[in-house]
């Protein structure tokens, strides 16, 4: 079988971010935009009925006349002109146009309007202030939490570098039912055949970052010294192992395999993680790659994976199974 080298993955360099001001929707700028605009339209109506009334005591004390200066004047006397109109009698020489007083007196009235609605956007205002720095506050802390969340997955990375992870094969060989007269397969040829899938794996894995690799009750085991070569273990493993099933497909035998893996470090202990992984492997989960929390915990952590992790549920992994060894384990998933 071809040798296949495992692929390398380039340290990732990340820029540490500069620190960005925290923004959110402020809806009580809307809500002071219409109070300021509103209050415009106010002091200018307040200021155009006060020289509007100026200029009707000039009017009718004949200071003036309706010509100038009127033109400024004479759109709001027009309307107020549609609803009120002067006649004055032909015997009623000093009859007295109020027009310029009416039209003021609606005027103010439109500016006692406009200040309620000046007051109830003012009270919008308040309000939407209130919400805005409850959404700010709440911004605030999810971006404390989130530069918390990366800083501790930082420091959790740069364990992965420490990290290394440990793999445990088993093949589990068995004689279909109805062949087991006509063509059986002795433990010797079992055994063999065990030992050519290993064989074959060894051959196709680049094993220059295998810390220690060997058998542990006749199942074969690799210790690599980074997690960062997991993803490219998985994709040859898998290959490798899927190939060798076919190469040995027939309708007497039945091939499954055993695997488990588990996070390693140097400071542990090689027995005592294997005998974790043996445990793993006697569930009896065939043709999975069964993981542990410490595993996934640690492969969550590096910045590009290529699968995930679904539960299996909680199991006591205690070689002893009077000590209790509960712990949460994983099959691996192309994502």
């Amino acid at each position: 079988m071809a040798h296949a080298s495992v692929r390398t993955k380039k340290a990732i360099k990340r820029k540490q971010k500069k620190s960005e001001t925290v923004k959110v929707k402020q809806t009580a700028s809307f809500f002071t935009m219409l109070k300021n605009f509103v209050k415009t339209i106010q002091v200018f109506l307040g200021f155009y009925s006060f020289f509007n009334i100026v200029f009707w005591l000039a009017f009718v004390t004949n200071f003036v006349d309706k010509k100038g200066i009127y033109i400024i004047f004479k759109p709001a006397w027009d309307i107020v002109n549609t609803f009120y109109t002067y006649k004055p009698s032909p015997d009623d020489k000093d009859a007295i146009d109020f027009t310029g007083v009416v039209c003021s007196i609606c005027i103010m009235i439109i500016v006692i309007i406009l200040k309620s609605l000046h007051e109830y956007f003012g009270e919008l205002e308040e309000n939407a202030k209130i919400e805005d720095a409850k959404r700010l506050e709440k911004a605030k802390k999810r971006a404390i939490a989130e530069e918390k969340g990366i800083i501790s997955k930082k420091k959790t990375v740069d364990k992965t570098k420490e990290a290394g992870f440990l793999f445990l094969l088993d093949i589990d060989i068995k004689q279909v039912a109805g062949f087991l007269q006509a063509n059986p397969l002795s433990p010797e040829d079992m055994v063999k055949m065990k030992n050519q899938f290993f064989k074959a794996l060894l051959n196709n894995l680049n094993l220059n970052q295998v810390a220690q690799k060997g058998y542990y009750k006749k199942r074969l085991f690799l210790n690599y010294k980074s997690i960062i070569d997991f993803d490219d273990f998985i994709f040859y493993t898998k290959e490798t192992l899927n190939a060798m099933a076919q190469e040995f497909l027939r309708p007497s035998i039945r091939i499954d395999f055993l695997v488990g893996m588990t996070l390693m470090k140097l400071t542990d202990d090689l027995k005592d993680n294997l005998d974790v992984l043996d445990t793993v492997n006697k569930l009896g989960l065939k043709n999975e790659f069964i993981c542990t929390q410490k595993l996934k915990d640690i492969y969550e952590c590096i910045p590009k994976q290529t699968y995930k992790m679904v539960s299996k549920g909680v199991y006591n992994l205690s070689k002893n199974l009077n000590v209790s060894n509960n712990q949460e384990i994983y099959s691996l998933r192309e994502d």
